[in-house]
C-alpha cells in the first residue's frame, strides 16, 4: 500500500456499540479524529499505520474510505454511478503501480438503505463496470476468490466507496474458536469488556458464560482472576477448549444462583444474560434474576459493578430495585432482530 501522510478509515460494528468504538479508538490511537458516526459506522482519520489501526477489538471490520458521491433512487441513474467508478481514484488506498496494468482479481460488495428501484446487486454489477473500465486487465472475481475487494454503500441519496482491509478473522478471532448457540459476537463481547473499564487486578466474573467468548475478550488486558461457568455442559467443554492457552482463567460447570465463590471476592462482572423467548419461558426470567441477584450479591465487592445485557429490561430493573441496588441503562444493541440493553448495576 502506498504510503499515506493521513488516512480516513471506516469501521464498521454492531448497531449500538458506535460510543464505545469511538472511546477505543481515541484510547489506542492517539492522533485519531473522528470525522462522522453513523448507524453501524465510524469515520476517523489517522497517521498511524494500518496495523496500528488493527489492534482496535471492537468492530467487525476495517476499511479505508476512499470518496463520497451522489447517487439517484432510480435505475437509470446507474449509469451515472457506473461513470463516477471510473473517475474514482483509489491510490489512497492501493498502490496503482503494484496492481494497474496485471490481471487483478476485484469485487465490489454493495448495500443500500432508502427508497430506491434498484437492489444492492444492481449497485456491485453498476461499480464492477465501472472499475473495470478504469482497469480493463481487472476481472470480477467470487467470493474467496479476489486480490481485493471493495464496498460501495448508499444511503438515500449518498455513496460511500471504501477498500476492505480486513478478512472475517478480525470479527471472529480465529477459525479454531467454538461457539455454542447464542454466542456474543467476539467484537461485542469485547466491546462489553471495553464499556466495564478492566482493571489489571481485578477479579472478573461471567456466570452465564456460554461458549467463553467474554472471558475470551477480557484476557486482552492485565487481570487478577478470571471466573466463567454455565449449567450446560456443552458449553463449558466449549469454553474450556476456547481459554486453554490463558493462564489464570477458570472455567466451571455451574448453576449461577449457587456459585462456587467466595463472599466478596468479586469486582466486576460482564454477562450476556439468558433472555429471549428461545432461550427461556418469560415467566420463568424474573424467578432466575431474582435468585442469581442474591447469589451475585453475595460474591461481589463493596463497590463492585456489574455489567449485564438483556432484552428483558422491566424484570431486571425490579430485581434490582428489590435489592436496593443502583441499574442504569447504558447501551442499546441492535443484534439478529432483537433489541436487547446493557445496564449497569453498582453494588
Amino acid at each position: 500500500m502506498k504510503a499515506q501522510s493521513e488516512t480516513v478509515y471506516m469501521a464498521t460494528m454492531l448497531a449500538g456499540v458506535e460510543p464505545i468504538v469511538v472511546d477505543e479508538i481515541r484510547t489506542k490511537i492517539g492522533d485519531a479524529q473522528i470525522v462522522e458516526i453513523r448507524r453501524g459506522k465510524v469515520f476517523f482519520r489517522s497517521k498511524h499505520s494500518v496495523s496500528q489501526v488493527k489492534s482496535l477489538r471492537t468492530v467487525d471490520n476495517l476499511y479505508i474510505y476512499i470518496g463520497r458521491f451522489p447517487v439517484g433512487p432510480h435505475k437509470i441513474h446507474l449509469k451515472e454511478l457506473e461513470e463516477n467508478m471510473r473517475r474514482m481514484d483509489i491510490s489512497k488506498a492501493i498502490d496503482l503501480d503494484k496492481y494497474r496494468h496485471r490481471n487483478v482479481t476485484f469485487t465490489v460488495n454493495a448495500s443500500r438503505s432508502g427508497k430506491h428501484t434498484y437492489s444492492r446487486f444492481d449497485l456491485s454489477e453498476a461499480a464492477n463496470r465501472g472499475l473495470q473500465k478504469q482497469f480493463p486487465t481487472w476481472t470480477v472475481g467470487t467470493p474467496g476468490h479476489r486480490e481485493l475487494e471493495f464496498r460501495l454503500d448508499v444511503t438515500d441519496d449518498q455513496a460511500v466507496f471504501s477498500y476492505r482491509l480486513t478478512d472475517s478473522a478480525l470479527r471472529f478471532r480465529s477459525e479454531q474458536r467454538l461457539f455454542s448457540i447464542a454466542a456474543l459476537r467476539p467484537t461485542v463481547a469485547h466491546a462489553l469488556v471495553w464499556h466495564s473499564r478492566p482493571g489489571r487486578d481485578e477479579c472478573f466474573l461471567d456466570p452465564f458464560c456460554g461458549s467463553g467468548t467474554i472471558i475470551a475478550e477480557r484476557a486482552y488486558y492485565p487481570f487478577g482472576k478470571l471466573y466463567g461457568g454455565d449449567i450446560s455442559e456443552d458449553a463449558v467443554e466449549a469454553a474450556k477448549q476456547n481459554v486453554a492457552s490463558i493462564d489464570g482463567a477458570v472455567i466451571r460447570r455451574w448453576d449461577a444462583c449457587n456459585l462456587p465463590l467466595e463472599q466478596g471476592t468479586v469486582d466486576k462482572v460482564v454477562s450476556n444474560l439468558p433472555f429471549g423467548e428461545q432461550i427461556l419461558d418469560p415467566g420463568e426470567i424474573y424467578d432466575l434474576y431474582l435468585k442469581f441477584f442474591k447469589e451475585l450479591k453475595r460474591v461481589m465487592k463493596p463497590n463492585g459493578s456489574a455489567f449485564l445485557m438483556t432484552d428483558k429490561v422491566k424484570e431486571l430493573l425490579k430485581v434490582t430495585d428489590q435489592f436496593g441496588l443502583e441499574c442504569y441503562v447504558e447501551l442499546e444493541l441492535s443484534l439478529k432482530g432483537l433489541h436487547p440493553k446493557v445496564l449497569k448495576v453498582n453494588f
